[in-house]
């Protein structure tokens, strides 16, 4: 039986997508393995939110879920089911994780760096006089780059299935980088109104981020091929 993503994040059919953001980012932190959360929990809870949190994959999931078409006539089918269902030797597990690592992971480590680094910077540049527009105007221009940046990175996660064996490191991935795009978000309210709250929480966020990368780190360093 198909899994119920609505119940999953605790929230109803006709939830809107600010209630299934909120939900999702109380359940990561409160479930999430460094926080002693259980990897399975986790791992539905993320799978939940790549789905509602999509337009597209919603549309087709709430068509699939909440028609009377039996399970077996879907189109498709949940990713971790297809994905354990293949037998693959270790030799070809051990080439999947190498080609996931080099094609997903370090190019989206590196533009999550590239986003994260100059941050500061960009912060003290500005904070010389916020209201200044050529100030404004380059802490502006970072933003937007940051954001096209992020563009790449959601094309290159969703180009490849994250191989079973480290499926942690592709969730803590995950994670890092949708950190960073909420960060993006809160600094670019800020621009609009200069409320301070959103530059704190975007710094904050960003801080969340870089903590996760640097756990990514440690991980990937214990990675046996």
């Amino acid at each position: 039986m198909k899994k119920n993503f609505y119940e999953e994040l605790g929230l109803k059919k006709n939830a809107t997508k600010s209630e299934i953001k909120s939900a999702y980012r109380k359940l990561v932190k409160q479930h999430h393995p460094d926080a002693g959360g259980e990897k399975d929990k986790f791992l539905s809870i993320q799978n939940a939110w790549e789905t509602l949190n999509d337009p597209i994959k919603k549309t087709r999931y709430d068509k699939q879920f909440f028609s009377t078409i039996p399970a077996s006539n879907t189109i498709n089918e949940n990713w971790e089911d297809k994905f354990n269902s293949k037998k693959n030797s270790s030799t070809v597990k051990d080439k999947e994780v190498q080609s996931w690592i080099k094609d997903i992971y370090n190019p989206i480590n590196r533009l999550i760096r590239q986003i994260i680094k100059p941050l500061n910077h960009e912060i003290k540049e500005l904070s010389a006089d916020p209201y200044d527009e050529e100030l404004m105007a380059n802490f502006c221009n970072y933003i937007y780059l940051s954001k096209q940046k992020m563009e790449k990175i959601d094309k290159i996660y969703n180009s490849k299935i994250v191989p079973n064996s480290i499926s942690a490191l592709g969730l803590d991935l995950y994670h890092c980088f949708s950190q960073v795009k909420d960060s993006l978000s809160e600094l670019d309210r800020y621009t609009q109104g200069y409320v301070d709250d959103y530059l704190f929480d975007g710094k904050e966020m960003m801080k969340e981020a870089k903590r996760i990368q640097s756990h990514m780190g440690n991980y990937k360093k214990n990675i046996i091929f």
